[in-house]
């Protein structure tokens, strides 16, 4: 949920707009909506795309790509997924 916030900031730093990013992964903007929200994985690729679209530098890219890996791998939690409910994932 972090990244995809920091995301949207970056966009609206770099003055883009969800049609100039859905543009630049050739994507809806309810895409762009949705990765923003945390409502679907971060897919290392788009978030690459992205940061260039926003001109972010080189070191940047790398440290959020790295992060949205590491967001995608299944938590700790998942090994007790047979006792948590699954609406009580959002609060793990």
């Amino acid at each position: 949920m972090i990244l995809g916030r920091r995301l949207q900031d970056m966009r609206l730093d770099a003055g883009a707009s969800l049609e100039d990013a859905a543009r630049a992964l050739r994507v809806k903007t309810l895409t762009i909506r949705r990765l923003e929200k945390a409502e679907v994985a971060l897919k290392p690729l788009y978030v690459e795309k992205l940061l260039e679209t926003y001109g972010a530098d080189r070191g940047m890219i790398d440290e959020f790509v790295d992060l949205a890996e590491q967001a995608n791998e299944p938590g700790w939690w998942h090994s007790y997924r047979d006792v948590v409910p699954g609406w009580f994932t959002a609060y793990v």
